[in-house]
């Protein structure tokens, strides 16, 4: 941890994100000092998408989603 604060705030990242997403953008970039940071947002929700061998869910995550 550097001690200083943040350039910007997961706070506000969550709010941009949701903002985009209901003015229909399919990405969002952010610019911290040199380098962009792409959210690439798409239309379907965590509880649509299809479970598969690896589909990034770990054993701990289906035990606290309930699956």
């Amino acid at each position: 941890m550097s001690g200083r604060p943040a350039l910007i705030r997961q706070r506000e990242c969550k709010q941009i994100i949701n903002a985009a997403k209901k003015a229909g953008a399919k990405e969002v970039e952010f610019r911290i000092g040199p380098v962009p940071i792409i959210v690439h947002l798409s239309e379907s929700t965590d509880d649509e998408t299809a479970e598969g061998p690896d589909d990034g869910i770990n054993s701990f995550d289906k035990i606290m989603r309930g699956k």
